[in-house]
This record gives C-alpha cells, structure tokens and sequence, in this order.
C-alpha cells in the first residue's frame, strides 16, 4: 500500500504520517487532532479483523509493529469474582481477607447481606443491580470468615458474574449484543460433568430463587460458556485483586504456544496488549493461554478442556518442539535417542525412539507424564535439596530440556537466593553458578518458546543479573569484576525495557536493583569524566 500524500482533514499535501494505524498523513498536529475527534480514533488501529476456518473470528497486522508497541487497550465489558473465589468486596473487588488485616467478620450489605468492604462499596455500580434483584427476591448472603480456613473459596460467587452478564440484556443492550456475539463451545461443553452441575443447581437458584423464570436454560447456560471461553483472569497483587473479566476485544487475538503479544492490566483493570517482538505486516496477532515450559500434550489437553480447540501451532506441530523435545523422554533402550510423538497433532498416536526401534502406545506416555508431573507438584518447595534431587533421580529417563526438568529448573532459579538459608549472600561459590547457569540454559529456551520482552524472560533476567552482581562482587581480580558488571549493567537495561509497563512495585525494585549497581561499579567510576 503506498502512503497517501493529501491530509485526511483538510486534503493539502502533507507527510506527517499517523503513528498508530500508519494510513493517513496529516498537514499539522492541529489536523489530526480534529481529524481524530470526527472518528479516526475508531479507526487508528494497526490490525483488522478476519477470519478462517482453523482460527474463528481473528486479528491480523495491517502494518510492520514495532517490538514493545502498544496494540490494544480495552475496558472490561463485565467483570467480576472467579467460580470460586476467596471473600472478596463486590464493589471494589478487593480481597477482604488481607494479610495485614485479617478480619474476623464482614462489612455486610444492608440489602443482600454480600460481604463488603464498607458501605460506600455497597454502593458501587458494580453491585446495585444484582443487589436489587436479590433483595427483591428476599435473598440473603450466607458468606462469612472462617479463621479456620482463611484460604477457603466460596462457591456462592460462581452466580455473580453470570447475573452481571445476564443484567447487560436491559441495562445494556448494545453491550450485551457484544457480549453475544463471543464463541461458546457450549455443544462441547454441555454435557461435562461441570455444566451438569451448573443445570442442576445455579439454573435452579438464578430462576427460582431469584426469580428470573424469563431466562430460557440454554441461553443461560450459553453465557456460563461464553465466560469460560472467553474471560480473562484480572490479577493485580497490589490491589488485592484476583478477578475475571470479559474483553470483546482481546478476545478476538488468537491463540499460539509461541505467542508475538502479551498482555497486562491497568489500575482500572484496562487490558493492555503489547507486543513481544517485532511483528511483520500480515501476521496474525496472538497471545498464550498456556505454560511455556509445558510440553505440546500437556498443553494440548489444557487447551482442549478449558479452552474446547485443538492447538495445531508450529510448535504443536513439530514432533521435537522446535529441537527442544521438551515431550520426549530419554530410550529406555538405546539410551541415547529420545522416544517422540509419530503425529503431535493426534493425542492417542504412537510414539517411537528416533534412533532404534522402541514404540510407545500414548497411553504408555501419557501415564508416565501425569506420574512424573504429580511427582514434581507434591515435592518440598520451601528448599532446592528436593528439586535437585528430582533432577538428578531422573537423568537417566529424562533429558535436559524435558518439560518436567525445566519446570524443576524454573523453579530452582526463583529459590537459589531467596529460600531460606539460601539467601543470595548466603549462597555457595557452587550455589550461585547453578543459578547462573540455570538462568543462562533458561533463557535459551524462553528465546524459542517466549521470547523479546516477556514476562518470562524478564523475569529469568533479573534473576540472571542479581547473580552476576553477586559474583561480581566475590571477585578478586578487579578487571574480571567489571566485565561481570559491566554484563548485568547491560542486562538491567533490557529488564527496564520488558518491564517498563509493569507495576509500580516492579519499577521500585528496578530502581533499588539500579543503585545496588551503581554503588558496584562505583569503583571502577573513579576518573571517569
């Protein structure tokens, strides 16, 4: 497409091109202010809708995307507390059982007797529909604390998001038509053991108890599924939110195991989606809904049970996981080869060595990864003893790269300096290499899997440069010392760039691991103009 030279609001010849969606130019800053007030804001993208068989509905990028741009902010259409859910304030959606104020009982609604933080809560927009359908229909809220289970979840949330969202019909017809028009799967959904569940008791409760007798129990049940299909989980630690939400929008970016965007939330519980990496012009824009480190069954399995579609990415697709084989498992036989998948795309097919003639059935397979997987969820994870000794247990029947190895690894990165008794100063010549090492192999790994600025990868990087500076500093000889710092100084300024979107807690650790630095390489600072 070649670029327009004529002002899309006055037509005089200009060459001031629109930052966002890069298709019209303007004669000024004036122009394209007026220009965006008569509707340029609802066009200024930098990705289309579309559509084909395999994907659904789509979006896809209209131009080259810079890595880091900023693609998508959207406000949620409904939000909302979890199917189960720890107390939480249904005005602001605040977790009411803080750690540095554990209350023993509740602020209560007047009208419904939901639990609140205070009664300017009570009065949230949020809240005053579903509380005067309740109280019309006499309901009373039955929550309370119970110190003897403060990390309970009460299933009584599970009605509220699915009440917001069957409220939209009249309060907001034009959002709920939005709302509508998101994919349900519900055909697959409707005869799990879940939705029997739903049937047999929340129909029960929205139409009898609270009166909607209106509401036919398909179309009820069809909104259940457009949430669990649909809904994005809305954690903000410093807010004590733990919510769901639905954004029509971002609903839309596809699903991919090597995914070119990532997503964050605002202080208004905005999403945000950014990109990870340069994106080109044409390519379809996407997001994970899966772990990275997870290998292409158990990913596939998640995805078909929570999410109702057969991931067929290029990862999923390639028997050996980009040449990590991050499914495969070490030959039994032979030793040396590793035992893959004859169709990734075909859970019940068979697997077989790459080198020697030993089959496996999936069930074989599949058996021993669940085995392997409760085996590394049950274990100790206050220490790094337990993790090592898993690594080292299975060495023989599982590779470096092997999906429950790196979990083990992850892992063993977040506790290497923070455990107790493993606190960075504390930490062994030989302890503070394994995390550097661990660090090194990892990030190799997330550049196939989740790679450019991830959370992921930042992550692994700030530990990576904690460790170096530490080394640094047990150094003896000083030239070796600053090439160390000179590293992590080179490494922070790429956490910056990842992180720079995040909270304001990452930025004051940022800037506390920014003067840790600087008081290091002060030394090596002295004569320096």
């Amino acid at each position: 497409m070649t670029t327009p030279t004529s002002c899309a609001y006055c037509q005089q010849r200009a060459t001031q091109l629109c930052a966002g969606c890069r298709s019209v130019v303007y004669c000024s800053r004036e122009h394209q202010k007026e220009h965006w007030k008569r509707g340029h804001k609802r066009e200024c993208k930098c990705y289309e809708v579309t559509s084909n068989e395999l994907l659904g509905r789509h979006l896809r990028a209209t131009r080259d995307i810079r890595m880091g741009e900023q693609i998508m902010c959207e406000a949620p259409l409904v939000v909302g507390p979890k199917v189960a859910a720890t107390p939480l304030c249904l005005g602001c959606h605040r977790n009411l059982l803080a750690p540095q104020k554990p209350a023993m009982t509740f602020y209560k609604c007047s009208s419904c007797s939901w639990p609140m933080c205070s009664k300017e809560c009570e009065k949230s927009p949020f809240h005053l529909d579903e509380c005067r359908l309740m109280a019309a229909s006499n309901f009373q809220s039955k929550i309370n604390y119970n110190p003897a289970d403060p990390e309970g979840k009460e299933s009584a949330y599970c009605v509220i998001m699915l009440l917001r969202c069957m409220q939209l019909k009249r309060s907001n017809p034009e959002a709920f038509a939005r709302l509508a028009a998101l994919e349900d799967h519900l055909k697959e959904r409707i005869e799990t053991p879940l939705y029997q569940v739903l049937r047999a008791n929340l129909i029960t409760f929205i139409k009898t108890v609270l009166g909607q007798r209106d509401w036919p129990e398909l179309e009820i049940l069809r909104i259940a599924a457009i949430l669990d299909t649909n809904a994005f989980e809305v954690r903000q630690n410093g807010e004590r939110r733990k919510v769901r939400a639905i954004f029509p929008g971002g609903a839309m970016i596809a699903h991919d195991c090597v995914p070119n965007l990532r997503h964050r939330f605002d202080d208004n519980m905005r999403i945000i989606f950014l990109a990870k990496r340069p994106i080109p012009k044409g390519a379809i824009l996407s997001i994970s809904y899966t772990q990275p480190l997870r290998s292409t069954v158990q990913r596939r399995v998640h995805l078909k049970q929570v999410k109702c579609f057969d991931c067929a990415c290029e990862r999923c697709s390639d028997p050996t996981e980009l040449g990590t084989f991050a499914g495969a498992h070490l030959c039994g036989k032979c030793k040396v080869g590793k035992v893959i998948s004859q169709n990734p795309l075909e859970n019940a097919a068979n697997w077989h060595c790459q080198l020697c003639n030993v089959k496996k059935s999936a069930r074989e397979v599949l058996t021993q990864d669940a085995r392997l997987q409760q085996e590394i969820e049950s274990l100790d994870k206050t220490t790094p003893v337990h993790l090592e000794e898993f690594i080292q247990g299975h060495r023989i029947d599982l590779h470096d790269t092997n999906t429950h190895i790196l979990q083990a690894k992850y892992a063993l990165t977040q506790l290497y300096g923070t455990a107790p008794g493993y606190a960075m100063d504390e930490l062994s010549e030989e302890s503070l290499k394994r995390k550097v090492d661990l660090c090194e192999e990892l990030l190799q790994i997330s550049n196939l899997f989740d790679g450019g600025w991830s959370i992921f990868r930042g992550n692994l990087l700030i530990d990576l440069e904690e460790a170096l500076v530490a080394q640094a500093l047990r150094l003896q000889l000083a030239s070796e010392c600053e090439s160390k710092l000179k590293r992590a100084e080179e490494l922070l300024e790429e956490i910056k760039n990842i992180m720079k979107h995040e909270p304001e807690e990452m930025q004051q650790m940022l800037a506390e691991r920014q003067q840790i630095l600087n008081a290091a390489m002060a030394p090596f600072s002295v004569g320096v103009e």
